[in-house]
């Protein structure tokens, strides 16, 4: 797979409010992304690999410049399990870890960084139900872990940030049989309408609030479509309805191509 994820930001912080004078920052993030399938069982697992690169640029807050940032980011390794693979009642229950490995650029001197410095665990799980011949139901379920920063601030700083939780709700339909009166090649087609809900993840500076934390809550619309048997395009848009104690992504647009063999 191979994604495009443009983002543009506003700023809220937990101590100053949110910045609304000359507060923004747009990111341009790039991510290969390598998928193996197969069984264990007779139930499905997947192992993950994700690379995301790219740029952050024009961040500033209050009109003060942040600078900009480019590179490579942290790179994340994962394995899934479906526990529940019933294709005829169209349900699915899997969970899947995703570690970040800190290995991506950072620079301590740097205010921006697509590198975190930092071990990160994700653990989620997502049960799919799907119902009515043409409808699907996603819930989904993340705990993250964060490890220490230890060459934050200063460069001699260490940042500590507690757990995030996120929770997530997508409703989808079939379009297959829509799209194929407009364009009878088309292949599998569905739109999903979702919401996604961050909470937790306060920072600390050496003990300090930096003001910084986790609580976002999200809407977004996603078309995807076969192209051809092996094929597969997603456009998605997505906008932060609120955001507290972070950066808002008062736009974002991900374009993603899924190759398969």
């Amino acid at each position: 797979m191979a994604y495009y994820d443009f983002g543009a930001h506003s700023f809220n912080g937990t101590i100053a409010g949110t910045a609304k004078n000359n507060a923004n920052l747009d990111s341009h993030i790039g991510v290969g992304r390598y998928l193996h399938y197969g069984e264990i069982f007779e139930h499905p697992y997947v192992l993950d690999f994700i690379l995301p690169f790219g740029a952050l640029t024009g961040g500033k807050i209050d009109g003060k410049r942040l600078g900009d940032a480019s590179g490579v980011a942290d790179p994340i390794a994962s394995v899934g399990y479906w526990f529940i693979n019933q294709p005829e009642q169209k349900r699915y229950l899997s969970a899947a870890t995703f570690l970040t490995l800190p290995i991506g650029t950072y620079d301590s001197h740097r205010v921006l960084n697509l590198g975190g410095n930092r071990w990160q665990n994700d653990l989620q799980v997502d049960f799919t139900q799907g119902f009515l011949d043409k409808y699907t139901i996603d819930v989904a379920a993340d705990w993250i872990w964060y490890g220490d920063n230890t060459r934050a601030g200063t460069g001699h700083q260490t940042l500590k940030e507690s757990a995030t939780y996120t929770s997530y709700l997508w409703l989808s339909r079939d379009m297959t049989p829509e799209i194929q009166r407009v364009f009878p090649s088309a292949l599998n087609a569905s739109i999903s309408v979702g919401y996604a809900g961050s909470f937790g993840g306060a920072q600390k500076l050496d003990g300090i609030s930096t003001g910084v934390k986790t609580n976002e809550h999200q809407i977004r619309l996603t078309y995807m479509q076969f192209i051809t048997p092996t094929l597969q395009g997603l456009l998605s848009v997505n906008h932060d309805i609120a955001a507290h104690g972070q950066l808002k992504q008062d736009f974002g647009l991900l374009a993603r191509i899924a190759i398969i063999f």
